[in-house]
């Protein structure tokens, strides 16, 4: 046997038909076998696969400082257990491709590992080839990591980015930052989102078409017709049942979101409820001039505050 080090004690056994081998080697490569064994840690090494750390070194003409890098990267690519037949082999393709020095091998792993991380990926499906940034790739992992978010979701993102002209990483964390407030974290959650949402505009567009105007519903007007749905509970006919009566109002936005908000009030949901309270009213301004249907709103006396009050109400946008 011969010693390898003293802090920690190493030794390594040799086969007794191989020839002796001078402590020189040993002696010299101490400070550098201390490394390996701790980069390896609790794996040692035997003879043999010893033998082919230092072939890196005195075949390949890698410096020792390379060749930790370069069991680092193989350790990454193979698995804590990579033969050591395999980090000689690539060895000697890095020593062809003129990686000899600490330096040259540490850039090489930190330009495989930018290439490998996702904020590449994010980068390249906006058709920009740079490397990110450290913060870029400080923003990907608060994604994956804190947020919930998978590669596949944050790449569906950004292929629904086209509304802006130049993406970037932080209009990106913005819209991440609104999905993962609203629970989407997902592929699935994205895209069941997104189909209520065209069917919410399409909604929208209907009941834009019942009121007589001709522009296409605003954001606005889509989520406020959604809320009277989803949340107060007044179903898709009797929505159009009101806009019904409110085609030919000077206002019919303004009308329909005061009809919609009388109904929640008053717990009219379906369109049969809907009916029922119509024809307990009076007709309205804008069925008058329309007399297929009858909508009443009892009359009284209104004062100049009420009267005040009535019109900053009627000149709000849904």
């Amino acid at each position: 046997m011969r010693i390898l080090s003293d802090e920690p004690f190493s030794v390594e056994y040799l086969l007794t038909e191989q020839p002796a081998v001078t402590t020189a080697t040993p002696v010299k490569y101490r400070a550098f076998v201390d490394s390996l064994n701790a980069l390896l840690s609790p794996r040692t090494l035997n003879l043999r696969e010893m033998k082919a750390m230092y072939d890196c070194i005195e075949l390949y003409g890698l410096e020792e400082g390379a060749v930790l890098a370069l069991v680092g990267y193989c350790m990454e690519q193979k698995g804590r257990r990579v033969s050591c037949n395999y980090i000689r082999s690539v060895a000697e393709s890095w020593s062809e491709d003129g990686i000899k020095t600490q330096a040259q091998a540490e850039a090489y792993v930190a330009d495989y590992r930018m290439q490998k991380h996702g904020a590449t990926e994010v980068l390249r499906r906006w058709n920009k080839r740079r490397p990110p940034t450290v913060d870029e790739m400080a923003l990907y992992d608060t994604w994956i990591n804190e947020w919930g978010f998978d590669a596949e979701t944050i790449l569906a993102v950004c292929a629904r980015m086209t509304d802006v002209s130049t993406p970037s990483f932080a209009i990106l964390n913005d819209r991440l930052q609104t999905m993962k407030e609203q629970n989407l974290t997902s592929v699935t959650e994205i895209e069941r989102t997104e189909q209520k949402d065209a069917l919410d505009r399409e909604f929208a567009r209907m009941v834009f078409a019942r009121l007589g105007k001709v522009e296409i519903p605003s954001l606005s007007n889509v989520r406020q017709l959604a809320m009277f749905r989803d949340e107060k509970g007044i179903s898709r006919e009797a929505i159009l049942l009101a806009a019904d009566e409110c085609a030919g109002a000077e206002r019919p936005l303004g009308l329909l979101k005061k009809i919609l908000s009388d109904w929640a009030q008053n717990g009219v949901g379906t369109a049969e409820d809907a009916e029922k309270h119509l024809r307990k009213k009076e007709s309205s301004p804008a069925r008058r001039q329309k007399r297929n249907k009858a909508l009443v709103y009892e009359q009284t006396p209104i004062s100049e505050d009420d009267f005040n009050r009535l019109v900053v109400d009627l000149n709000e946008d849904l």
